[in-house]
């Protein structure tokens, strides 16, 4: 799940019940994610074995003096990459999505084959996709800076289109949507998937976080 004393991460676990039988638990089976100068969770593990500070002071994603403002943040690393052919996303929508709906799409993949899943097994099948996400700061550049007509903007920084993009991808037939509740929105999303799992909307379920702040002010 998130970490929401990082400045931005985003992580995925994909939680799967093999037997609905009362009692039977439900196992999260795969992880994967992104953390401040750590591009997977192995990586993550060993800078935290190394006790090595991913907290840096460096100006890579802003340049501002201001007291109010911590100059020490975390950082993630290739916000910017995407391969949008794998993905099958047109081009001109690549460039106008919300960098946190790419990354999770991309830890997405990560987490379900961590699980021991092909990603094409799971066309059709009843998978729900459930994602926790507060604020998106790129609605601001496509809504009202950078007003188009191709409708590209709209669907790159919706926020339900973190979790229903993924769905369409993937072809997933269950539950998709995002949870907004705040600093807790991971959380929530969690339940959330472990509840429909138990009441069989669905069997199987994606639960991912993200969070990202691009501007100083956010």
């Amino acid at each position: 799940m998130k970490n929401e004393l990082d400045e931005g991460c985003t992580s995925f676990n994909p939680c799967t019940q093999e037997l609905m039988n009362i009692g039977d638990e439900i196992v999260i089976s795969g992880i994967a994610g992104r953390f401040p100068e750590s591009r997977n969770i192995r990586s993550l593990q060993e800078n935290l074995m190394k006790k090595l500070d991913m907290i840096t002071d460096d100006d890579r994603r802003w340049k501002l003096d201001n007291v109010e403002i911590p100059n020490r943040t975390g950082k993630l690393n290739d916000i910017g990459k995407f391969d949008a052919l794998f993905f099958g996303v047109h081009f001109k929508q690549a460039h106008t999505m919300d960098p946190m709906c790419r990354m999770l799409m991309e830890h997405a993949y990560e987490a379900v084959i961590d699980a021991g899943i092909n990603p094409r097994q799971l066309r059709g099948t009843k998978t729900g996709v459930f994602v926790g996400g507060s604020f998106s700061e790129s609605e601001k550049t496509w809504f009202y800076e950078k007003m188009q007509g191709n409708g590209f903007g709209l669907t790159g920084c919706s926020k339900a289109m973190l979790a229903n993009r993924i769905s369409y991808w993937l072809g997933l037939t269950g539950p998709s949507y995002t949870v907004d509740t705040g600093c807790s929105s991971s959380l929530f999303a969690m339940e959330h998937a472990y509840k429909a799992i138990r009441s069989g909307q669905c069997d199987a379920a994606l639960v991912g976080g993200a969070n990202l702040c691009l501007h100083p002010y956010v």
